[in-house]
């Protein structure tokens, strides 16, 4: 009687410690699970994503701001993430990618089979455009079962083999010989169905050699097309910038063939030597963010590494970079004096009690930043002039360059174990407290209009093998769809630096 008495009262107390714990609807087990799911790597994956839906699942009546007609809302967990990490020693810049219930990003491929692009793959080039697209698709991290071709000019047409088969296809274009109209490209409906066809977890993939032509084009003035060509951009990109990013790859290869300048869609000129064409990837901004901050999608995102690869642009409106930054306590190019805010363990971005050098009378911090997990080219990473800094007091950035093994000394070697490249900032005098801003800005790169012609008449020019007839005009479009959505000049990240005297 006793025991049962003893066991009764045990049972009792650990209800009354179960419904305590609970008493906030699982919200406390909640954010230990997250904690222990993102506390080490900062990231959230497709397994952690599975367990937290199902602990949600569990505990649905107490969870209700989580759900939306019934159904988990993503943004709405990633939001409760980021916030749970947004301060103090429990800062992390966390990275989202794959869903509870998929765990690679599927692929739509789109090859556009117009006249000029079968010169890419005839029997007399050296192969260069089949090989880097092989090489690309190969190292996507899927099972491949889910991907899916498609073939576009005139409209976008089913691939009549699997997505394996295309792989190993010998002649991808006799393949698809009779699929649409290879006379022109309607780059209205290509770019609507990589971009509005696009779901969550998904990359569309568009190889193509980005020459906008109609059926007119031959009997409409040459400024009309281009300036149609910018406005059909503009008015798909406008209404999906803000949730959607954009990467287009310039590529080379040999072109053997027929090329059908703007004036004559119908009549092609034998033309053999280097030509220009374009991977252009669209997906959700986590989702091309994820690219290269997923180690499964490490050799994918090696666009640079592809043969005939020569630049790439990121277009993003998202500020999904949130890279992380330190300041250093002192590094080789450090002036003046300072102390870092109390209460800051893995990084600083607070410091006080600043003092200009005695001897140079001025101030140089240095910041270490991880510039490493970027779609954008190095040589526009480590330019200053792509770099605008806000303070009340002025400053500068002197330089940028690559993290050292002589810069991770014992001051400085517990922050610098994840950043990659070190920014250098300059100030003559810090008068006031401040806060100090250092934006990488989203500046349309000067190669795209390098790469662009008004005519592609002339197949003896300088700049044929380098140039695509109306480029910047397509690409101008899109770029002002995002642009619109900045708060002035757009930016791909922005670093906050605090500064007291």
């Amino acid at each position: 009687m006793t025991r049962m008495f003893l066991s009764i009262a045990v049972a009792a107390s650990m209800m009354l410690v179960l419904t305590t714990a609970c008493s906030d609807g699982g919200k406390k087990e909640l954010a230990a699970l997250v904690r222990e799911l993102a506390g080490d790597d900062a990231t959230i994956d497709s397994d952690d994503w599975r367990k937290i839906a199902d602990f949600m699942d569990a505990n649905k009546a107490h969870m209700k701001e989580f759900y939306k007609d019934g159904r988990l809302d993503e943004e709405s967990v990633k939001e409760y993430v980021r916030k749970l990490f947004s301060k103090g020693k429990d800062w992390k810049n966390i990275t989202f990618w794959g869903k509870a219930d998929k765990k690679f990003l599927t692929v739509k491929f789109y090859l556009e089979r117009s006249g000029s692009m079968v010169s890419y793959d005839s029997p007399q080039t050296t192969g260069e455009f089949k090989k880097a697209i092989v090489k690309m698709l190969n190292s996507l991290p899927s099972d491949n079962n889910d991907n899916i071709i498609f073939v576009v000019n005139d409209a976008v047409y089913d691939y009549p083999k699997s997505y394996k088969e295309f792989i190993t296809d010998n002649n991808i274009f006799k393949t698809t010989e009779g699929i649409g109209d290879p006379k022109y490209t309607d780059f209205g409906v290509i770019l609507d169905s990589i971009l509005n066809k696009n779901e969550s977890n998904e990359l569309s993939i568009l190889a193509s050699d980005m020459i906008y032509s109609t059926r007119e084009l031959a009997t409409v003035n040459k400024q009309k097309v281009l300036n149609e060509a910018e406005g059909v951009a503009n008015a798909i990109f406008k209404e999906k910038a803000r949730h959607k990013s954009m990467l287009i790859v310039k590529m080379s290869g040999s072109f053997a063939g027929a090329y059908y300048p703007y004036n004559s869609p119908s009549k092609g000129t034998e033309y053999n030597g280097m030509r220009p064409y374009y991977l252009i990837i669209v997906g959700d901004n986590d989702d091309i963010a994820r690219l290269t901050n997923d180690p499964q999608y490490a050799a994918f995102s090696k666009f640079d590494e592809l043969e005939g690869f020569e630049h790439k642009y990121l277009f993003d409106a998202s500020y999904a970079y949130k890279p992380f930054y330190t300041i250093m306590l002192r590094g080789r190019e450090s002036r003046g004096e300072f102390r870092p805010t109390k209460g800051q363990t893995e990084r600083i971005t607070s410091i006080e009690d600043v003092r200009a050098d005695r001897n140079s009378d001025d101030l140089q911090i240095e910041v270490a930043v991880n510039l490493g997990s970027m779609l954008i080219e190095k040589d526009y990473l480590t330019n200053p002039k792509n770099y605008l800094v806000r303070s009340d007091d002025p400053a500068e950035i002197k330089s940028i360059r690559a993290i050292g093994a002589d810069d991770r000394n014992s001051n400085n070697k517990k922050y610098l174990y994840k950043a990659t490249h070190i920014i250098t900032l300059k100030m003559n005098a810090m008068k006031q407290d401040q806060e100090v801003s250092i934006r990488l800005l989203n500046r349309m790169p000067g190669w795209i209009a390098e790469s662009s012609s008004e005519d592609d008449t002339n197949l003896a020019a300088s700049d044929f093998s380098t140039t695509t007839f109306g480029l910047k005009y397509l690409l101008q479009g899109i770029y002002d769809s995002y642009r619109k959505l900045s708060d002035g000049e757009p930016y791909y990240f922005d670093l906050k630096l605090k500064m007291k005297r």
